[in-house]
C-alpha cells in the first residue's frame, strides 16, 4: 500500500521551510520534500523523505507516482523574476513545464485513488502590466481581473500557469462523469513582494525594500535601484505562510476564484528609507535608479483588491506596515545578525 503524503516542490525556499514546519506544527503532515539540492538540514526532521531532484525529470515524477499517495501538492519551484529576464528559455521550461508535468502528477494520482488533488501555486503581481507610470498614480487597488498583460518573461509563465491550473480543475477530463469533481483543486495565490526577517534578500525585482532594512540593520550604506517614489503592495514571510495555509483549508463550496490576490500594506520606497532612518540615525540609503528594473516595477500595481480572499476565505493580515517592524521584521533580523 502506498503512503498518504504531501509533496512540496521547491521546499529549500524560505515559503517551503515555513510551510514545512507550519504543516507539522498543525496537522503532523508527511510530507515529501523536492528540491533540486538537498534538503537543509534544519528542516530535514519535518520530512518524511526529501529527495534532491528536478521536476522537468519525468522519470523522478513517475518514481514518486507510483510510491506515494498524494493528497496535496505545493508547488513552490520556480526560476524567479531577475533571472527569468536574463533566461527566457530557461524560466518557461522550469515554470511552464515544470508546473504542467505537476499538473499530471495530480491527474494521474487522483485517477488513482479517487479523490481530487488540492494543488497550491504561488503566483504573483508581476502578472499585471499597467501601461503606463500616469495611468498607475490614477488606479487605487487593482482587482484579479484588470491589467493582466505582465512585462516581463516570470510574469507571463505565472500568468499562464494560473490559466493552465484553471483548465486543469474545471475543463479537462473528471473522475467519472460531469456531475463529480475535477481531477485537480487548483488554488492560486499572486502574492505581493515578501519580506523576511530570516532570508537574505537575493536581487529579486521587488527587493528594493528588503535589501535596504538589511542594509540599515548592518550599519552598510545601500543604493536603491528605484525611484523614492516607487509603490508596490508588501507582506511578511510568517503572513504569506499562513495565507497559503487558510486558502488550502477553505471548504472549495466557499471558493469563488482560482486565484485570488493577497497583500498586507502598500509602501513607497522613500516610507521604508524614512522608517529605517527613524531607527537607525546612519543610515546611508541612496537612490540610483536602474531604468530596466524600474520599468518593471512601474508596471505593477501600487495596491491591490483583496476583498474576494477577505469574503472568501476570511483572509486578513496580521502584520501591516508598523507592527511588521516592531513586532517582526527589526527584532527578527537583528537576532539573524546577532545584534
Amino acid at each position: 500500500m502506498r503512503k498518504s503524503v504531501i509533496l512540496i516542490t521547491g521546499a529549500n525556499g524560505e515559503i517551503g521551510h515555513g510551510l514545512i514546519s507550519s504543516l507539522q506544527e498543525r496537522y503532523q503532515q508527511n510530507i515529501v520534500a523536492l528540491d533540486l539540492k538537498v534538503i537543509d538540514p534544519e528542516i530535514r526532521p519535518h520530512v518524511k523523505e526529501s529527495i534532491a531532484g528536478n521536476i522537468l525529470d519525468k522519470a523522478l515524477l513517475d518514481q514518486i507516482n507510483a510510491e506515494y499517495q498524494i493528497s496535496e501538492i505545493y508547488h513552490l519551484a520556480a526560476l524567479l523574476s531577475t533571472r527569468a529576464e536574463f533566461s527566457p528559455v530557461a524560466a518557461h521550461d522550469v515554470n511552464v513545464g515544470g508546473t504542467l508535468n505537476l499538473l499530471e502528477l495530480a491527474v494521474q494520482q487522483a485517477r488513482s485513488h479517487g479523490q481530487p488533488v488540492k494543488f497550491f501555486f504561488p503566483s504573483s503581481i508581476a502578472v499585471y502590466g499597467i501601461p503606463s507610470l500616469k495611468i498607475k498614480q490614477k488606479i487605487t487597488k487593482i482587482h484579479e481581473d484588470e491589467y493582466c498583460f505582465p512585462e516581463t518573461m516570470y510574469g507571463c509563465n505565472k500568468l499562464y500557469c494560473e490559466s493552465l491550473g484553471a483548465y486543469y480543475s474545471k475543463h479537462y477530463q473528471r473522475l467519472s462523469d460531469n456531475s463529480l469533481p475535477g481531477l485537480v483543486d487548483f488554488r492560486g495565490m499572486r502574492f505581493p513582494g515578501l519580506i523576511s526577517a530570516v532570508t537574505v534578500p537575493s536581487g529579486g525585482t521587488s527587493d528594493f525594500a528588503p535589501e535596504m532594512i538589511h542594509a540599515a540593520i548592518q550599519h552598510h550604506p545601500y543604493d536603491c535601484f528605484v525611484r523614492p517614489d516607487t509603490t508596490i503592495p508588501f507582506m511578511t514571510m510568517p503572513d504569506a505562510i499562513r495565507s497559503i495555509l487558510e486558502l488550502m483549508s477553505a471548504p472549495k463550496s466557499n471558493l469563488t476564484r482560482q486565484v485570488y490576490n493577497i497583500t498586507g500594506w502598500s509602501a513607497s520606497a522613500d516610507k521604508f528609507r524614512d522608517k529605517m532612518q527613524s531607527v537607525y540615525s546612519d543610515a546611508n540609503i541612496t537612490f540610483t535608479v536602474n531604468e530596466k528594473r524600474q520599468s518593471i516595477v512601474d508596471s505593477w500595481p501600487a495596491d491591490v483588491d483583496d476583498s474576494a480572499a477577505q469574503k472568501d476565505w476570511g483572509w486578513q493580515p496580521e502584520h501591516h506596515f508598523q507592527n511588521a517592524f516592531d513586532d517582526y521584521l527589526l527584532p527578527g533580523i537583528k537576532a539573524h545578525y546577532g545584534k
